[in-house]
């Protein structure tokens, strides 16, 4: 149940949260729906694509997180994942052209990001 109606409408004592007052990290300001390739000695393995979302730690706190999820070439999806700080763990590795799967083996990809009408073609 949220603190307030889907339609945007005030319950009785809860206003509507406001996003004009949200924090912007201007760090995460690269990741904004993003798309970036993986791929492991030259052979592209997938694709990673990332969203910054409002979030809150505790009630009180307003932050952004970043959403990913990864697309593989044979047509999997992988669920959505989150990354926040302060530590940004998967922005950290994004920001030095790799991206560490959380397997068991801790694969390592190499990820370069894909602008423009390439971030649209399929795999």
């Amino acid at each position: 149940m949220t603190p307030w109606p889907i339609d945007g409408t005030a319950c009785e004592d809860q206003p509507v949260p406001s996003m004009d007052d949200w924090p912007r990290d201007a760090r995460l300001d690269p990741f904004r729906d993003t798309v970036w390739q993986l791929s492991r000695g030259g052979i592209v393995q997938g694709r990673l694509t990332c969203r910054v979302v409002p979030s809150r730690r505790l009630p009180w706190q307003k932050s952004e997180s970043v959403w990913y999820r990864l697309h593989w070439v044979d047509g999997r999806h992988e669920l959505p994942r989150e990354d926040h700080g302060p530590g940004w763990p998967v922005i950290s590795d994004l920001e030095r052209g790799r991206f560490v799967l959380t397997d068991l083996a801790g694969t390592v990809f190499e990820a370069r990001q894909v602008d423009g009408p390439a971030a649209d073609e399929p795999l």
